[in-house]
Order: C-alpha cells, then sequence, then structure tokens
C-alpha cells in the first residue's frame, strides 16, 4: 500500500511540474498568442491587456504620417456665421447714400473732410474731383439704391474672407449663433469677399451701363468696400480640432519598458492602436526566437531544481515529507492570479500580491525554508511574465523573502495586514531604488557637494510618485487576497491554516467543556499531555500549535463510556474486573472510533482527526492480551483483536502523541518517581513502538529519540516533584473482584471461541 502511494504522489508530482512549466510558459506569451489568432483590427476591442515584454521606441512620426495626412485631409474647418455682417454692410452703404445726399451744394472744405471719412472708414481713396462727379450726377438716388439692391443679393450667399482656409477641402461646418449645432455645407457653395466684390462690379456695370464711366467707377468702389463677410474663420474651435489631430497622430517618440501597458482590457481599437501592436509585434518577432529557448530552459530547469530541493534537500532536514502536490499546485494558482490581474486590469506590474505566495505557505503551516525556496521559485516565474528584466525579479523577490520572514507567529487573520503592511513599505523602497533618477544625486555625493531639495525633487518625479502608491498597494492587497483565499485551500486541500487552529486552542470551546463535565479524569489527562508534547514538539522542532490542539481532543471519544478508562474511575470499582479481556479491549479500542466520529461532527480540522485516529497506531493492548493468554492457555488467542485499528502514526506530531500519551499514563502508576525511573519508562515505551514497527511510516528520526527521551524525563521530573503523605492519605487498597460476566454490548462478537465460557 505505502509503494502504491508513493507512486501516486510520484505522478501527481511529475504531472503539477509539467503543468506549471507549461502553464508558466504559455503565460508568459499569452498576448503574443491572442494577436496571432486575433490581429488588431480598428474598431474592434481586445480582450486582454497587452503589455510590452521588452524595451522598445514607438516612433509616432514615422508610424502615423499617412494616417495623420489622411485625417488632415478629411478635416472639416469650422466657420462661424455672423448674419449681422449683412447688416452691416447695408447700414454702411445707407450711410454712404446720406453724406453724398447731404453734400450737394457744399463747399470744396466740406467735401474734402467726406474724402477723409470715406478714407478712415472704408479705405477708399477718393478726390474731391471724384465725389463732386457723384454729387452732381442727377440720378445719384436711384442709382446708390439699385447698387445696394445688388449687394443685397450677393450678401444672401456664404461669403468668406481668407480662401486659405478651403484649400483641398471639399466641405466646411457651419455654426450659427445661438446654436449648438452645425450644418455641413461643400465649398463649391461658398463665395469668397473677392468673388462678392468681382459679381457686384459685374452686375452694376451691366445694370447701369449708361453712367458714365467718371460717376459708376467711384461709386462702384465703395460699394464694394461696404461688403464684409458673414463666414469667419472659427480659429479657436479649428485650433481645439488640429490640437486633437496631432494628439492622436504626435510627432514624438514613445519609449515603453517592460510591463507597460500598450493597449488596456476591452478597449476598442483605434487606428494608432492598430500602429502601436503592428510596430510591437514587428519588434518582438526580432526577438522572440533568441528569447524562447532560454526562457523555457529557465523555467524547466528551476522548477526541477525546485523538486530536488523539496526532495533532497528539504526532505533530508525537515520533520515530514515535502507537500509536493500542495506546493505545486499554489504555484499553479498564483501564477494563474497574478496573470489575469496582468491581462485584465490597467494597473502597473508592482501592484501584483505577489507576498500572497509566502504568506499562504506560512499560514498552512508550514515552515520558513519551503516557504523561502518556494518564493524564490514564484519570484522568478511571475518576473518572467512581467518582463525577462533582473529588476522584476528583484522587487518580488524582496518583497516576497519579508513576507517570510513577517509571517509566522500570527493567530488571528486580521493579523495578516502586519506583513502586508511591512511588504507595502519594502516594495515601496525597491522602487525608489530600482526607479529613482539617482545620477545627479550620486554625483554629488562623490565629489562631496550638498544636496539640495530641489535636486531631491526633480529626482522623485510624478512617474516614481505613482509606482511607490502602486507598490505599496500591491503589498497591502496580499492580506486580504490570502484571507479570500485560505478558506478555498483549506476546503480542497482538507487542511487547516493556523488562524484556523488557533481557534481550537480555547478551552472553551463545547467539546472541550463536554469533555470536562462528562470525564473530568480524562480532561485532566489531556491537559498533561498538552504540556508533555508541546515540550517535546519544541526540543525536535515539530509543529507545537498542531501538537497541543492534538492534545487537548486526542481522547474526546472516552466521553461515550468514560467509565470504562481508569482516570476516570476515581478509586472506584473497575468495571473491567467483570469483563472479558476482549470486550474490555474493543470498550477502549472503539474510544478513538468514538473520537473520529465526534470530532467530525463537531467540525474539527481533518489534522486533528488524523491524529486522534493515528496516536494509538495499531498498538498492542498488552495489559488484556495477557490476562486473556493466562486465562485461556490452551486457546490460540488473535492478536488483532487485542490491537487499535490504526493507521500507524503518519506524522512527527501524531508520532509524538504517541509517546507523549504513553508516558503520561506509565507516569501515574510509578510508586516512587525518580529520574532514573522516568528515563527507564520512557526508553521502555520508545523500544517498544520501533520494535512494533509504529513509527515506520512517519518521518521520525532516531536522532531526536534522545532529545524526546530528554525532554520528556525533564518535564515529568518538573511535574512530580516531592510531597510529604499524610498519615489520614493512608487506604488499603481493596482486591479486585473475582469472575468475569458477559457484557450486554452489542460490540461483542458471539463468534469467537477462543472467549466462549
Amino acid at each position: 500500500m505505502p509503494v502504491i502511494r508513493r507512486w501516486d504522489t510520484s505522478a501527481m508530482k511529475w504531472f503539477l511540474s509539467i503543468t506549471l512549466i507549461g502553464l508558466t510558459l504559455l503565460a508568459c506569451y499569452l498576448e503574443d498568442i491572442y494577436l496571432s489568432f486575433r490581429p488588431p483590427v480598428a474598431g474592434k476591442a481586445v480582450y486582454l491587456a497587452i503589455r510590452s515584454r521588452r524595451s522598445f521606441d514607438f516612433d509616432q512620426a514615422k508610424a502615423l504620417e499617412a494616417n495623420r495626412e489622411k485625417a488632415i485631409a478629411q478635416y472639416i474647418p469650422v466657420f462661424r456665421y455672423l448674419p449681422q455682417r449683412i447688416d452691416a454692410s447695408k447700414h454702411q452703404f445707407q450711410q454712404l447714400t446720406n453724406a453724398f445726399s447731404n453734400l450737394k451744394g457744399k463747399n470744396r472744405r466740406e467735401v474734402e473732410n467726406l474724402s477723409r471719412q470715406l478714407q478712415k472708414m472704408l479705405g477708399v481713396q477718393m478726390s474731391a474731383a471724384d465725389i463732386i462727379n457723384i454729387t452732381r450726377y442727377h440720378d445719384l438716388k436711384n442709382l446708390l439704391k439699385g447698387i445696394l439692391t445688388i449687394e443685397e443679393s450677393i450678401l444672401q450667399n456664404k461669403v468668406l474672407d481668407d480662401p486659405r482656409h478651403l484649400m483641398g477641402k471639399h466641405a466646411i461646418e457651419i455654426r450659427r449663433p445661438n446654436s449648438s449645432g452645425s450644418v455641413t455645407q461643400p465649398a463649391n457653395e461658398l463665395i469668397t469677399l473677392e468673388k462678392a466684390r468681382f459679381l457686384l462690379e459685374e452686375k452694376v456695370r451691366q445694370l447701369f451701363w449708361q453712367v458714365r464711366k467718371n460717376v459708376l467707377d467711384p461709386v462702384l468702389r465703395l460699394a464694394q468696400a461696404t461688403l464684409q463677410p458673414n463666414l469667419i474663420y472659427d480659429q479657436s474651435e479649428n485650433n481645439r480640432r488640429q490640437d486633437r489631430i496631432a494628439r492622436e497622430y504626435p510627432f514624438s517618440t514613445v519609449s515603453y519598458r517592460p510591463g507597460d501597458v500598450l493597449v488596456a482590457f476591452r478597449k476598442n481599437l483605434n487606428e494608432k492602436d492598430v500602429l502601436l501592436l503592428d510596430t510591437y509585434r514587428k519588434h518582438e518577432a526580432a526577438a522572440l526566437y533568441r528569447e524562447i529557448p532560454w526562457i523555457s530552459f529557465t523555467i524547466l530547469f528551476m522548477v526541477m531544481f525546485y523538486n530536488v530541493f523539496l526532495s533532497r534537500i528539504l526532505a533530508d532536514g525537515s520533520r515530514h515529507e515535502p507537500p509536493y502536490a500542495f506546493l505545486l499546485s499554489l504555484l499553479i494558482t498564483t501564477i494563474i492570479i497574478l496573470k489575469a490581474g496582468l491581462v485584465l486590469t490597467p494597473f502597473p506590474v508592482y501592484v501584483l500580491p505577489f507576498g500572497l505566495l509566502p504568506m499562504l505557505v506560512i499560514a498552512l503551516n508550514h515552515d520558513k525554508i519551503t516557504a523561502t525556496g518556494t518564493t524564490l521559485l514564484g519570484a522568478l516565474l511571475v518576473s518572467l511574465l512581467c518582463g525577462p528584466t533582473f529588476q522584476f525579479l528583484l522587487f518580488f523577490a524582496f518583497g516576497g523573502l519579508v513576507a517570510v520572514l513577517v509571517s509566522s507567529g500570527l493567530h488571528k487573520r486580521l493579523q495578516i495586514m502586519w506583513p502586508s503592511l511591512v511588504v507595502g513599505v519594502i516594495n515601496t523602497v525597491s522602487i525608489i531604488i530600482f526607479t529613482g533618477h539617482w545620477q545627479v544625486v550620486l554625483s554629488k555625493l562623490v565629489r562631496l557637494q550638498p544636496i539640495e531639495i530641489d535636486l531631491l525633487k526633480k529626482t522623485a518625479d510624478m512617474a516614481l510618485v505613482s509606482n511607490m502608491t502602486w507598490s505599496f498597494a500591491g503589498g497591502l492587497a496580499a492580506g486580504p487576497v490570502v484571507l479570500l483565499l485560505l478558506p478555498l485551500l483549506e476546503i480542497s486541500w482538507q487542511t487547516a491554516s493556523t488562524f484556523k487552529l488557533n481557534r481550537y486552542m480555547d478551552l472553551n470551546r463545547p467539546l472541550m467543556k463536554e469533555l470536562l463535565s462528562k470525564a473530568p479524569g480524562t480532561y485532566q489527562h489531556s491537559m498533561t499531555v498538552a504540556y508533555l508534547a508541546q515540550a517535546v514538539g519544541e526540543a525536535i522542532g515539530a509543529n507545537t500549535q498542531l501538537l497541543r490542539i492534538g492534545a487537548y481532543y486526542h481522547d474526546i471519544g472516552k466521553m461515550m463510556n468514560p467509565k470504562f478508562f481508569i482516570e476516570n474511575q476515581f478509586n472506584h470499582e473497575n468495571l473491567h474486573d467483570v469483563l472479558e479481556p476482549k470486550e474490555s479491549a474493543k470498550l477502549i479500542i472503539n474510544h478513538v472510533r468514538h473520537g473520529m466520529r465526534i470530532g467530525q461532527e463537531s467540525g474539527l480540522p481533518k489534522v486533528v482527526v488524523d491524529l486522534i485516529l493515528q496516536h494509538h497506531g495499531t498498538q498492542l493492548m498488552e495489559y488484556f492480551f495477557n490476562i486473556a493468554a493466562r486465562a485461556y492457555p490452551k486457546s490460540k488467542i488473535r492478536k488483532k483483536d487485542f490491537r487499535y485499528p490504526g493507521p500507524k502514526p503518519q506524522s512527527v506530531e501524531a508520532a509524538v502523541l504517541m509517546i507523549t500519551d504513553s508516558v503520561e499514563a506509565a507516569s501515574r502508576s510509578l510508586q516512587e518517581p525518580t529520574r532514573k525511573k522516568f528515563e527507564e519508562m520512557v526508553r521502555h515505551i520508545l523500544v517498544k513502538r520501533i520494535v512494533d514497527g509504529q513509527f515506520g511510516e512517519c518521518d521520525l528520526a532516531s536522532r531526536d529519540l534522545a532529545k524526546i527521551i530528554k525532554t520528556l524525563v525533564d518535564a515529568l521530573e518538573a511535574s512530580f516533584h516531592s510531597r510529604i503523605r499524610y498519615h489520614w492519605q493512608e487506604k488499603k487498597v481493596r482486591p479486585p473482584k473475582r469472575g468475569w460476566k458477559i457484557s450486554d454490548s452489542k460490540e461483542r462478537d458471539p463468534e469467537d471461541r477462543a472467549f466462549r465460557l
């Protein structure tokens, strides 16, 4: 059976190791695989956060040149329509008409004043002779009225001032006053101010061809000067839109470092994102085939070395067989959780709660050496997920090793926030050291020059502050994630964390109160065994918390029939005196089965229930076996009828509990307890268990036997110190009753011929 179990363990170990290697390699290149099967397309969402695995520069001027030119060509300029300009043109022309009408018959001085006003108001140079010729025209009123009518018809069009804004454009966007909307109008339906003046001149000359040239020409020049554009180029809005194009298609070169997010999870890709991903894929492809072999070899070598570390290094100096399946599964779980954080969130790499790995190993009752080896392997694998850089490896390793140092000795779940806080601080310090701009500061220190505060402020830029914040949050988040995962791991692996076990250290729990009330002698026996077991555990490096809890609950099955156990008889009649030896043996043996059932029904952790089952192993109940052998010398007495059902101790803790339980019970029978007798008794008990093969399935090292003997002798000597015996304490020992009586218990085997009377 042990051979089959070892084979199963080995097969499971290799399966999980291969799974860890394959999963890590897949996680390293998950984004590349995704982009290969689902190339980026503008307008479609990407369902992974794509991060850069290495440093590369994205030359936006070169990559976006064609798209930039296309965007500029498709850009529609915005103009504001100003209808008040039409009224202003009409008003100016009306003022011009009034000025000429009021000038009739005036002197030359007033003519010159009008000439200056026209120059100032319209920018038209008009000689006195031209003004006089206009004023003397006999039908000036009709002439001016007709020109105004033509001007009004021309101003019904969209007239713009500067045609340069229409170069290469097929349409414009027109915004009207007091309106939030806009109208797009073809560019060929617009006229420029120059064309409007040309149309005015053409129509006026066609309509008033009979008017003398020296009158019509100056009037026409004045009329053209009154024309104003009703479309004005919206400089602010167009600048904003052009800036948006410049931001969307910049000319700068962007540098990406390993772990930086290129495209966030579920982002709808635009053209820039597609170009960025295409550039990254080309850059990545150049190094991919050079990188994959050494990444694969690194993962393979480190996972294999980790197995060697567990089996050859850790197992030689450990109390237990390394939990291969659990540790490898925990590494796989960590890879999945942290990779999910990378591909489903836009946060920096430094926010990953890597501290959860060492905290879980420690919380689930594994030693610091195991946690250290697991943490270093995990730091290497996770750093490869983010990008093969030495900085990531050190960052995760430092935080993880600190978590190993400060995570032990925790008794309550909320105390997990203390190591989380420490890891957050160490993460922050690591970021300051790794990413701070220390060149100038170090140069000052080398030259023994004073360092100004402003220089330190420049060193701590916003990127550094942001990374510090995220790294601290990553360390702090490890604690809550551990609290979330612990119940799942406890259920799936049928184990108990230190936090869960700590609840059973409380002697006020209902089960312990029931044991005290129903079997007070057994309760006292359990307390003494707990004291002895903890002393031995501390001496040989076993799990003292588990030992103490196992000692508390190892005999809870005696509550079913407490009076059949001598520690609960209190010098009353021994019920076994009237029972057959086999009946007595069955009653005693059954306290293990009852203890298992009570423990399971009470929700005791499996590791504690296992101690209840294993604390007697498959020992022979020699006392009743010898009585039966003497009582029936002619019958063949089967030893298996007087053996506990087992299993034998599977852990050092179960072996220690077996030894201390037997030692405590035997010590009560010593008439004159001395150190020498204690040592003889302990040695005798140990030798008998070893000869009986009780420790053959656990890792109780022979080098620890001397420590166990010395510790138990010291503890017993301290407990059984001498006291004066008073005369009233002397009493006579009553002889046991003779004759046996068959118990009515249903547990009796009527088919056993050896015990028929």
